[in-house]
């Protein structure tokens, strides 16, 4: 029955139910209408004595209906986040977004300064699409070359910053056929201070060059270094590039197959690489500069502004884990707060929180991100729908969360569910298309 049908069967029904004498009719009435109503017995009890109009709206009244698009305008800019990262930021948050977009009205402003994670959750839960995420496999080391770097056997944790872990990340669409770009990852595995480069195919020299670039950056200095056993790390280059200095730099690798060896680059590949460009192939030479600026300003930005979590414990209860994570913090954050960091690292982290602004830093981010799809990624999907091309190559699964192409322009995309189709190329990423 439709709500109005039910609400005047039970406004005829309390009529009768209270006309009843004995307690045997009103029973009688009762399981009649129990199983009409399909209600549990005590609340049907509770609804025929009521004199209230029943099946009226529930609950109080929306409280943040006037924050929550605000809300949603700042989630969509700064990457999605989770409401536990958003949270301890969302002051400058809204600071730097009256400064660039206007100010706010004072009820909005204190709606979303008073605001709990639970609450974020609640009110973004319909725009969040929660996809799979699609993880590559690694290639085969040279036998010669891993005699030189030995394979490491302790953790890094608690040493303080310096000691990096570094992988890539093939831009290849799914196929590993022919040349295309790749990701370079720095993660500092205390500070989780995370840089990106672009290289183009896997050299031994490119590679080393893109080191010399993130070392010259980076505003405290390598100290150790532990890679995978891909041939774009174990060569004569990198290897000589960390042997031959003055202060050497102890160069390590994880054991074939053991990918939880390189915990913390392995989750930087998902959030910061993968999250940005998504699945797509870039096999167009001319776009390794313009990828490589790209990810300079992404890891500026996710550097000095943008707050994550470390893992504290891991307990088995049962069959399950219970995990328990440090105050959410960004990694220039955590470099200030390290005790043994020598002054000058703290004056060039203070002198980069001074000198970028996090909303300019962000749009930046994305007008770059979409001058690089429309150029190269469209530009390249073009191409493939000429006659006599061949199919091109496509992600083996959807990007992450956020990071898929939107709708072109004229279409409404469906929300997808836990595994969605595989993304089209030549659309910019939703997090770009829905500014």
């Amino acid at each position: 029955m439709s709500k109005q049908t039910t609400a005047e069967y039970t406004m005829r029904m309390r009529g009768r139910y209270r006309a009843m004498l004995t307690k045997r009719a009103r029973g009688r009435l009762l399981d009649e209408f129990c199983a009409t109503t399909q209600l549990e017995r005590k609340h049907a009890i509770k609804v025929l004595r009521s004199l209230h109009e029943p099946l009226r709206k529930a609950g109080r009244k929306p409280v943040y209906a006037g924050a929550a698009a605000v809300l949603r305008q700042i989630w969509l800019l700064f990457d999605q986040p989770c409401s536990k990262l958003l949270h301890p930021v969302l002051a400058s948050y809204v600071a730097s977004y009256e400064k660039h977009r206007g100010g706010l009205d004072t009820q909005t402003k204190a709606l979303l300064l008073r605001m709990s994670p639970s609450t974020m959750d609640r009110l973004l839960r319909e725009h969040r699409v929660r996809t799979s995420l699609w993880r590559g496999h690694g290639g085969g080391p040279m036998a010669a070359m891993k005699r030189l770097v030995p394979v490491r056997s302790e953790r890094w944790e608690g040493r303080g910053p310096g000691w990096f872990e570094v992988d890539t990340v093939a831009h290849s669409g799914g196929s590993m056929a022919g040349s295309f770009a790749h990701s370079l990852t720095f993660t500092d595995t205390d500070s989780q201070w995370t840089e990106l480069r672009a290289t183009w195919n896997k050299g031994g020299h490119a590679t080393m060059l893109r080191v010399q670039e993130i070392e010259r950056t980076l505003p405290f200095a390598i100290k150790g270094v532990n890679t995978d056993n891909g041939p774009e790390f174990l060569n004569g280059h990198l290897i000589c590039y960390f042997k031959e200095r003055a202060v050497v730099v102890p160069q390590s690798r994880s054991r074939p197959y053991h990918k939880n060896d390189n915990a913390h680059v392995e989750q930087k590949n998902g959030s910061h690489v993968r999250a940005l460009l998504g699945h797509d192939r870039f096999d167009d030479p001319d776009c390794t500069e313009a990828l490589n600026e790209l990810l300079t300003l992404h890891s500026c930005w996710t550097n000095l502004f943008r707050p994550c979590m470390q893992l504290v414990s891991k307990v088995k209860t049962g069959h399950r884990y219970l995990k328990k994570y440090d105050r959410p913090r960004t990694p220039a954050q955590r470099v200030l707060d390290y005790p043994g960091v020598p002054v000058e690292v703290r004056l060039r982290v203070t002198a980069l929180l001074k000198r970028y602004d996090c909303f300019t830093l962000k749009l930046l981010v994305q007008t770059k991100l979409q001058q690089f799809f429309r150029r190269f990624v469209r530009a390249s999907a073009t191409d493939q729908s000429a006659p006599g091309a061949g199919p091109g190559p496509s992600a083996l699964r959807a990007a992450p969360s956020g990071t898929g192409p939107g709708p072109a322009p004229g279409q409404q995309c469906a929300k997808r569910t836990l595994l969605a189709p595989a993304p089209s190329r030549n659309r910019l990423p939703a997090s770009v298309s829905s500014l």
